[in-house]
């Protein structure tokens, strides 16, 4: 059942292709699934919002405004009975800056393989793998301007093939005069390119097949092509509608500029008890034709050093996703 997922989700990106040149142009897309159940419970919209080391992921500068070390996990099961797990160890060295270091797995799980001469299986089974690894540094440069950046090792396997690069995440955050208002920007996956290379890619094969008495069987190494890494600029604002003791409301927004697919806004709303308390609602890729879902919605509690995140994301024909996160200050 579960190849017979992959393979229907192929087929879903396959038609959105045709109908989208830029969509399926770039490699390692799984760095464009959202990480952290709160900026996803809020549509994605969270290139100003920052509160835990999820932050990470949509703008490295986020961090440099948390005053304590930080621990975090987040569990997401992904479409076909993927899974996808980060985790996040965040140190405040105080006027120092803030440094981390965080990891994300994205795993299949095993499936049969099946060939043309065999369509029932093989008896051999395989896997596909994404990884990213990142070490991140931010710093307050003034009261109100904080500047981050994150190096990243991108990593995607699929049996016996594999292709490997470098990123860089960038981002940069304002608190304006405008005292409930906050504005952040960031650019995600700016780097090098990817192209598969592996044992897989060999081939026998026969120079002249019209001739008799030749070598039928040298080894030949298919050459794959290389492909750009999917590169976000993201823009957006965070505004505390109100913010009081016992309750909070906070609206977030985020405009997206990817370059393997058309400009789309995130949106979402947050509303907090006692700062202890959350509900959260949003919707992504607003005024994106052909788009997928788009609601989500979750609830957080944080109490004491412990911060416990729930969401939810609707993705249309592709079912939903669950994220589970769990934070420690320390």
């Amino acid at each position: 059942m579960k190849t017979i997922r992959i393979y229907f989700l192929l087929a879903c990106l396959f038609s959105v292709l045709s109908a989208q040149t830029k969509v399926g142009t770039t490699a390692a897309n799984f760095t464009q699934i959202g990480l952290g159940s709160r900026g996803v419970a809020m549509g994605e919209s969270a290139v100003a919002l920052g509160t835990d080391a999820s932050a990470l992921y949509w703008n490295p500068a986020l961090v440099a405004a948390l005053d304590r070390n930080q621990a975090y996990f987040n569990n997401i099961s992904w479409i076909a009975d993927i899974s996808i797990n980060y985790g996040a160890l965040l140190i405040n060295f105080g006027n120092q800056g803030v440094a981390a270091v965080s990891i994300a797995v994205l795993n299949s799980g095993e499936m049969e393989v099946n060939t043309e001469d065999r369509p029932e299986g093989t008896g051999e089974l395989f896997t596909v793998q994404e990884m990213q690894i990142g070490l991140t540094y931010a710093r307050q440069l003034t009261e109100r301007f904080n500047l981050g950046g994150t190096f990243k090792f991108l990593h995607s396997s699929i049996w016996n093939m594999s292709a490997s690069t470098m990123a860089v995440d960038l981002g940069l955050t304002y608190r304006t005069p405008f005292q409930p208002l906050a504005i952040g920007l960031s650019i995600s996956n700016f780097g090098g390119e990817m192209q598969m290379r592996g044992s897989d890619l060999t081939v026998r094969f026969d120079p002249d097949p019209r001739v008799d008495g030749n070598n039928d069987g040298v080894i030949a190494y298919q050459m794959t092509r290389s492909w750009r890494l999917p590169v976000t600029f993201r823009f957006g604002m965070v505004y505390d509608v109100l913010k009081s003791d016992l309750n909070q409301i906070l609206l977030s927004t985020d405009v997206l500029y990817p370059n393997n697919n058309d400009n789309y806004v995130n949106a979402g709303l947050e509303y907090g008890f006692k700062n202890t308390f959350f509900l959260r609602a949003g919707y992504r890729q607003l005024f994106l034709s052909d788009s997928e879902g788009g609601l989500s919605f979750g609830a957080g509690l944080k109490m004491y050093n412990l911060i416990i995140d729930y969401a939810y994301s609707d993705r249309g024909i592709l079912n939903n996703v669950q994220y589970f996160s769990l934070g420690l200050n320390f």
